[in-house]
């Protein structure tokens, strides 16, 4: 048997030890024999698994252990217990976004009472803005996870609203008799914090997070480091000039972004904010600049890139107007045309085999859209399908993405 073939066994053995495990002590002993198979050409295969394992558990019952096992697990009383509680929490988290509103509405309701003398308000009104995104559903699943072990004997709907809960925080304060209630949601670090998290459970959800979620990272060259500098370029083909920055440069692209990874490695957010910024503003910050403010306000997803909220939260920080404007190619098109900036998360597929953050920086009177790609100069003189860039943006992006325009 040659290595190729010997790994494949092995990688099948490992398989079947995972699932047996899961199948006769559930998830936590399924975790156990995955560490116990691990071995580095197995790590991904494991990682993945353990997401199936932990994440997905209606597909491991349903179909693992008739592949393992050759027997019909919707017969098995517990399997098929176990199933229907795992049916039922996935139809809870894809409710998600309809329960975040009347949770806000039960914390503002427990907050107005702060604010009375003998039961007398002293306000005669009160506003509530919010401000949400950081925790996305994958953030939440992967918490949630670690949370309560993945225990579907645990975690029900009552569970869920209070993670979901427990993720918010306000502040609130009178002006003129009017009560001004700010809620938001913490970031993962934060709320993982709040929840005592220990780093080895923090690690955990984020590799959980990770697996879900898409990367954003672009492989140095074949001397381990960034070592081109692109200059100066500008992008002014279109009715806003694009000031030009790739993540890679070796001014930035072998410095930190957080405590681990480069710019150059992760850094596409930070670099599509800082194009953008420098564009449209007088103030030239660099991807360095932008990458230091991103990790000091925990907008830094350490070995996933950044998140979401990084685009809208920092074109604010910047002066910049954001509207968030998710998939709608409408408008989309309008901003093109108005001469505004976008900004785009991508998805797999032309642009990034992971996760990517791109500007988008007009629109041609074919209808095919100009970018401006933090990776790469060649895709950035190409014309591109809008069809292309619409479909191929991440329909799961978080903070109201995947696409994000600015204007002065």
């Amino acid at each position: 048997m040659d290595e190729k073939e010997g790994r494949g066994g092995k990688a099948a053995r490992a398989a079947a030890h995972i699932a047996a495990a899961l199948a006769t002590t559930g998830a936590k002993g399924a975790a156990l024999a995955a560490a116990q198979e691990a071995a580095p050409f197995l790590i991904k295969l494991i990682a993945g698994l353990l997401v199936l394992l932990l994440l997905i558990p209606m597909l491991v019952f349903t179909a693992l252990p008739n592949i393992f096992f050759g027997y019909n697990s919707s017969t098995t009383p517990e399997i098929v217990d176990f199933t229907a509680s795992a049916h039922g929490l996935e139809a809870i988290y894809q409710n998600i976004d309809r329960k975040n509103q009347s949770i806000i509405d039960r914390l503002v309701e427990s907050i107005l009472p702060n604010f009375m003398t003998e039961d007398v308000p002293d306000y005669d009104d009160y506003e509530v803005e919010k401000s949400l995104g950081n925790v996305n559903h994958y953030w939440l699943i992967a918490i949630g996870s670690v949370r309560y072990k993945q225990d579907l004997n645990v975690m029900d709907e009552p569970t869920i609203e209070k993670l979901l809960s427990d993720k918010l925080t306000y502040t609130a304060s009178i002006t003129d008799r009017v009560l001004h209630i700010s809620v938001r949601d913490l970031t993962p670090d934060a709320y993982m914090d709040k929840l005592g998290f220990t780093q080895e459970e923090k690690d955990w959800a984020a590799l959980l997070y990770s697996m879900l979620a898409d990367g954003q990272n672009i492989n140095p060259d074949g001397t381990g480091s960034y070592t081109t500098d692109y200059g100066d370029i500008v992008f002014s083909s279109a009715d806003t000039p694009v000031v030009y920055y790739n993540q890679t440069d070796a001014r930035w692209g072998n410095k930190l972004y957080g405590r681990t990874g480069t710019i150059g490695w992760e850094g596409c957010g930070p670099t599509a904010l800082a194009m953008v910024v420098a564009s449209m503003t007088d103030n030239k910050v660099t991807p360095y600049d932008v990458a230091l403010w991103s990790a000091q306000n925990g907008y830094r997803c350490e070995g996933n890139g950044s998140y979401h909220s990084l685009i809208p939260n920092g074109g604010q920080h910047y002066g910049l107007t954001v509207d968030k404007i998710g998939k709608d190619s409408k408008k989309l098109v309008e901003a093109l045309e108005s001469g505004k900036l976008v900004i785009a998360i991508m998805a797999p597929g032309h642009f990034t085999t992971t996760g990517h953050f791109i500007v988008l920086r007009g629109i041609t009177e074919e209808g095919n859209v100009l970018v401006a790609d933090p990776a790469s100069v060649k895709r950035s003189n190409q014309e591109w399908p809008l069809r292309t860039v619409v479909n191929e943006a991440a329909s799961r992006a978080g903070a109201g993405g995947p696409f994000w325009v600015f204007s002065r």
